[in-house]
């Protein structure tokens, strides 16, 4: 077993989950990868180790699965007596469409890995982390918590999510154990480069209703994570961050039935 802090994310073989292992990582934590695409999570180890992780540990993640959730989680302990973090970043994105179009299938889809597999690896390792009366767990939210959204499957989740977080905290609280989300904005990742590239987003209407005329980077998510885990949170907990360079507020204000001259 290695010394030192630990810092598990799901989903960081790309996007925010891949800068949030760069994170943790410059700060010379563990960290343990988990994904489903195991060859591009060992690419993301290698520059972790380069930026100064103590040791980098990549474990095959489906979160689909529940088996495959308990071994993570038990490979894990097998490897590191104490985890301090856990970041629940892995999950799939939906393009938009109309509520009655949707295929259940879609639907059932995006739950069983956004909410059911979040909740799983909540279960498996908050079952511990509570024991042990430490530790800080970070689920991943999305603007269409707070905003309707024509996603009639990935914005419900991602309600549900925020409702998971506040529940957690409110019984993790009394161990130790500090729950939160963060909310990314429209985030320059890898998938969402990929709709842009493919017609499906519209990044100038995505700036014209951001206070900050900018798109979310990556980084930008992974430095609100590591805030929320920091001792500088220790106050913290069952509170959704949005990281959204103000398109909350700029796209409530402009849409406002009388704008100043």
């Amino acid at each position: 077993m290695s010394g030192g802090k630990t810092a598990v994310v799901t989903g960081g073989a790309s996007g925010i989950g891949e800068a949030t292992v760069m994170r943790f990582a410059d700060a010379g934590w563990n960290i343990v990868i988990g994904d489903i695409n195991a060859d591009r999570a060992a690419t993301v180890a290698e520059p972790a180790r380069a930026a100064g992780a103590t040791s980098v540990t990549v474990l095959p993640l489906d979160l689909a699965d529940a088996a495959s959730v308990t071994d993570f989680a038990a490979g894990t302990y097998d490897r590191h007596g104490r985890v301090d973090v856990v970041v629940n970043s892995g999950g799939i994105l939906q393009n938009g469409i109309r509520f009655n179009d949707m295929p259940v299938e879609e639907f059932d889809a995006v739950w069983t890995v956004n909410v059911r597999g979040t909740l799983l690896i909540n279960q498996a390792f908050g079952r511990r982390m509570t024991k042990a009366g430490t530790g800080s767990i970070i689920n991943m939210c999305s603007l269409t918590t707070y905003r309707a959204s024509p996603q009639p499957a990935y914005a419900p989740a991602k309600v549900a999510l925020k409702s998971m977080t506040e529940t957690m905290a409110a019984e993790f609280g009394a161990s130790g154990v500090r729950v939160n989300a963060v909310a990314p904005g429209y985030t320059l990742t890898p998938a969402m480069q990929a709709r842009i590239d493919a017609g499906q987003r519209d990044p100038q209407a995505i700036l014209d209703k951001s206070a900050i005329k900018r798109l979310v980077q990556p980084a930008d998510v992974a430095e609100a994570i590591f805030f929320l885990c920091s001792d500088a949170a220790s106050a913290i907990t069952g509170v959704v961050l949005p990281v959204d360079c103000g398109w909350l507020a700029r796209s409530a204000y402009t849409s406002y039935a009388s704008q100043p001259d």
